[in-house]
């Protein structure tokens, strides 16, 4: 497992912790929740631990029109019609498949399934097996997952899940990365070398999450497409201020949760943090002030303030 744990760390940026956690509850037999709010890498996580483990990986959409059959699987209606119930006339769903591979079940947004899908899943949780009508009886080989997820945040068109449901799993909380992570998962998604946009794209995104008018803020694909979109503008005229403000109100406008209470705009509040970021000042050892969004030239500044106070 020590081996299995290094190859997919060098697939994924952080995540160290949440790599172990996941492992140890997949080798102990258990079954797993994720909570956390959205693009804080649970898919990309399970898909890289999947692939390195060798193992199948299914995904599952939680949503009031998933139903037993679309996650069990139903027999074929026209093959029935002809022939009778017959075992290899069964269409098999992504629980069946997931039970007879050995393989992670993953279902995204899980409370917002129907209670009768969720109960489903308790039996083949709990005793690793489930009778189908007509089919039989599937037996779960190893090391069969289920791996549910849920925004602890999100509460439009959630259901409640039953208490034995979650009974039968672990909860893993998953938050933001740190800036610098995010730094490196934007470089590596985008190909750009801009490190000074990437980090003030990182830090608009990061401060959404902390705004008193919005709910939930953006995740790191919001600074992933606002340093695309910037790079493109920039091609057709280079003008950064603008062109930025530009890409930030299309890279967020649609990805921050206001507040109800608040009258103001997407555009007003991404507008209102790009201005305080252009007005924040941090001060040296030796008093002077620096603008935060200074970049390299920041850093240049602070290293011959130091320097000068070696001297003296």
């Amino acid at each position: 497992m020590l081996e299995l744990y290094a190859k997919i760390k060098e697939g994924v940026i952080g995540r160290n912790n949440e790599i172990k956690a996941i492992l140890a509850a997949m080798d102990a037999e258990k079954h797993i929740l994720l909570e956390g709010p959205p693009g804080t890498s649970k898919s990309t996580l399970l898909r890289s631990i999947s692939r390195e483990a060798e193992i199948p990986f299914y995904i599952v959409e939680g949503n009031i029109d998933l139903t037993p059959a679309k996650l069990v699987g139903h027999f074929n209606p026209a093959k029935v019609m002809a022939d009778n119930y017959q075992p290899e006339y069964f269409e098999k769903g992504p629980l069946t498949r997931a039970m007879l591979e050995g393989g992670i079940l993953y279902i995204e947004e899980f409370n917002r399934m129907p209670a009768d899908v969720s109960n489903v899943l308790i039996t083949p949780m709990e005793e690793g097996e489930m009778y189908i009508p007509r089919y039989g009886l599937v037996r779960a080989v190893r090391p069969f997952t289920v791996i549910s997820a849920q925004n602890p945040y999100d509460d439009v068109g959630t259901v409640r899940v039953s208490r034995a449901f979650m009974d039968r799993i672990c909860l893993i909380k998953m938050g933001y990365q740190s800036e610098e992570e995010e730094q490196d998962i934007v470089k590596q998604r985008t190909g750009h070398d801009n490190l000074r946009i990437i980090a003030q794209a990182v830090k608009l995104v990061r401060k959404t999450r902390e705004h008193p008018d919005i709910k939930l803020g953006a995740s790191v694909r919001a600074a992933i497409d606002m340093v695309d979109i910037f790079a493109s503008l920039q091609k057709l005229g280079d003008r950064d201020n603008e062109n930025f403000l530009t890409a930030a109100g299309m890279a967020l406008a649609n990805k921050i949760w206001l507040n109800e209470i608040t009258a103001r705009t997407p555009d007003e509040i991404i507008a209102d943090i790009w201005n305080s970021m252009k007005i924040q000042y941090k001060k040296d050892e030796s008093g002077q002030k620096l603008t935060a969004g200074e970049g390299e030239k920041g850093r240049d500044e602070q290293e011959r303030q130091k320097k000068k106070l070696n001297v003296l």
